[in-house]
Protein backbone atom coordinates (compact mmCIF):
# COMPACT_ATOMS: atom_id res chain seq x y z
CA UNK A 1 0.00 0.00 0.00
CA UNK A 2 1.27 3.21 -0.65
CA UNK A 3 0.58 6.91 1.05
CA UNK A 4 0.40 9.89 -1.65
CA UNK A 5 2.16 13.05 -0.54
CA UNK A 6 0.26 15.81 -0.10
CA UNK A 7 1.63 19.42 -0.30
CA UNK A 8 0.31 21.36 3.15
CA UNK A 9 -1.95 23.58 2.44
CA UNK A 10 -1.53 27.38 1.52
CA UNK A 11 -1.38 29.74 4.36
CA UNK A 12 -2.45 33.18 4.82
CA UNK A 13 -3.36 36.17 7.14
CA UNK A 14 -4.30 39.60 7.03
CA UNK A 15 -3.93 42.52 9.29
CA UNK A 16 -4.98 45.99 9.80
CA UNK A 17 -2.81 48.58 11.14
CA UNK A 18 -3.62 52.03 11.13
CA UNK A 19 -1.88 54.92 9.77
CA UNK A 20 0.94 56.04 12.40
CA UNK A 21 4.58 56.19 12.06
CA UNK A 22 5.08 53.01 13.93
CA UNK A 23 3.33 51.23 11.29
CA UNK A 24 6.12 50.00 9.10
CA UNK A 25 7.96 48.79 12.42
CA UNK A 26 4.82 46.85 13.53
CA UNK A 27 4.81 45.07 10.28
CA UNK A 28 8.21 43.40 10.31
CA UNK A 29 7.35 42.51 13.87
CA UNK A 30 4.03 40.58 12.73
CA UNK A 31 6.04 39.15 9.71
CA UNK A 32 9.05 37.85 11.62
CA UNK A 33 6.16 36.32 13.62
CA UNK A 34 4.15 34.80 11.05
CA UNK A 35 7.04 33.52 9.04
CA UNK A 36 8.76 31.87 12.09
CA UNK A 37 5.47 30.73 13.47
CA UNK A 38 5.38 29.21 9.43
CA UNK A 39 8.62 27.20 9.79
CA UNK A 40 10.77 29.82 7.35
CA UNK A 41 14.38 30.27 7.03
CA UNK A 42 16.15 33.43 8.15
CA UNK A 43 16.74 34.17 4.27
CA UNK A 44 12.94 34.44 3.30
CA UNK A 45 12.43 36.24 6.73
CA UNK A 46 15.38 39.19 6.55
CA UNK A 47 14.20 39.87 2.62
CA UNK A 48 10.65 39.95 3.50
CA UNK A 49 10.60 42.37 6.53
CA UNK A 50 12.36 44.88 4.71
CA UNK A 51 9.94 44.56 1.43
CA UNK A 52 6.99 44.54 3.99
CA UNK A 53 8.46 47.75 6.00
CA UNK A 54 9.31 49.61 2.38
CA UNK A 55 5.41 48.71 0.91
CA UNK A 56 4.17 50.11 4.45
CA UNK A 57 6.29 52.85 4.13
CA UNK A 58 4.78 54.19 0.61
CA UNK A 59 1.18 53.28 1.99
CA UNK A 60 1.88 55.46 4.89
CA UNK A 61 3.19 58.36 2.78
CA UNK A 62 -0.23 58.07 0.53
CA UNK A 63 -2.80 56.14 2.26
CA UNK A 64 -6.12 56.69 4.32
CA UNK A 65 -7.99 55.52 5.96
CA UNK A 66 -5.63 52.03 7.29
CA UNK A 67 -3.30 49.88 5.93
CA UNK A 68 -4.15 46.47 5.12
CA UNK A 69 -1.60 43.60 4.90
CA UNK A 70 -1.91 40.23 3.45
CA UNK A 71 0.79 37.66 3.98
CA UNK A 72 0.10 34.56 1.90
CA UNK A 73 2.39 31.41 2.03
CA UNK A 74 2.89 30.28 -2.20
CA UNK A 75 3.21 26.71 -2.41
CA UNK A 76 3.24 26.16 -6.31
CA UNK A 77 6.63 24.64 -6.82
CA UNK A 78 9.18 22.62 -4.43
CA UNK A 79 10.57 26.22 -2.69
CA UNK A 80 7.61 27.99 -1.12
CA UNK A 81 7.53 31.67 -1.84
CA UNK A 82 5.52 34.40 -0.16
CA UNK A 83 3.51 37.01 -1.31
CA UNK A 84 2.98 39.97 0.25
CA UNK A 85 0.06 42.46 -0.59
CA UNK A 86 -0.54 46.41 1.29
CA UNK A 87 -3.45 47.55 0.00
CA UNK A 88 -4.40 50.83 0.79
CA UNK A 89 -7.25 54.09 -0.24
CA UNK A 90 -4.53 55.88 -1.79
CA UNK A 91 -4.04 56.50 -5.70
CA UNK A 92 -2.24 53.85 -8.25
CA UNK A 93 0.14 55.74 -8.80
CA UNK A 94 2.12 58.63 -6.47
CA UNK A 95 1.25 62.01 -7.63
CA UNK A 96 4.17 63.77 -9.32
CA UNK A 97 5.10 66.51 -6.45
CA UNK A 98 8.05 68.65 -8.25
CA UNK A 99 9.21 69.65 -4.65
CA UNK A 100 9.76 66.00 -3.77
CA UNK A 101 13.62 65.69 -3.43
CA UNK A 102 14.55 62.54 -5.42
CA UNK A 103 17.37 61.44 -3.21
CA UNK A 104 14.56 61.27 -0.36
CA UNK A 105 11.55 59.01 -2.38
CA UNK A 106 11.78 56.74 -4.39
CA UNK A 107 14.12 54.34 -3.41
CA UNK A 108 11.56 52.05 -1.79
CA UNK A 109 10.85 50.56 -5.44
CA UNK A 110 14.48 49.72 -6.20
CA UNK A 111 14.50 47.69 -3.23
CA UNK A 112 11.52 45.89 -3.33
CA UNK A 113 12.40 45.06 -7.13
CA UNK A 114 15.89 43.94 -5.59
CA UNK A 115 14.83 41.78 -3.04
CA UNK A 116 11.46 40.51 -4.82
CA UNK A 117 10.98 37.94 -7.39
CA UNK A 118 8.34 39.56 -8.61
CA UNK A 119 6.10 42.81 -7.66
CA UNK A 120 3.64 45.39 -8.96
CA UNK A 121 1.08 47.62 -8.29
CA UNK A 122 -3.09 48.07 -9.12
CA UNK A 123 -6.19 49.17 -8.05
CA UNK A 124 -8.23 47.44 -5.42
CA UNK A 125 -10.91 44.92 -6.34
CA UNK A 126 -13.17 47.29 -5.06
CA UNK A 127 -11.60 50.84 -6.94
CA UNK A 128 -11.13 52.16 -4.17
CA UNK A 129 -7.38 52.35 -3.38
CA UNK A 130 -3.92 50.55 -4.35
CA UNK A 131 -2.53 47.15 -4.03
CA UNK A 132 0.83 46.97 -3.79
CA UNK A 133 2.57 43.36 -3.74
CA UNK A 134 5.70 41.13 -3.99
CA UNK A 135 6.17 37.85 -4.30
CA UNK A 136 10.13 37.28 -2.31
CA UNK A 137 10.94 33.58 -3.63
CA UNK A 138 14.21 31.37 -2.84
CA UNK A 139 17.52 33.52 -3.50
Amino acid sequence: MTTAMTRPPDRSLTWSLPCTADAPARARRLTRRLLHDWGLTDEYTCRTEVVVAELVSNALTHARPDIHITWRLVRNTEQPAVRVEVTDGGPTRSPADPDRDPDEHGRGRLIVAALASRWGTGPRRDRRGCIRWAQIGPS
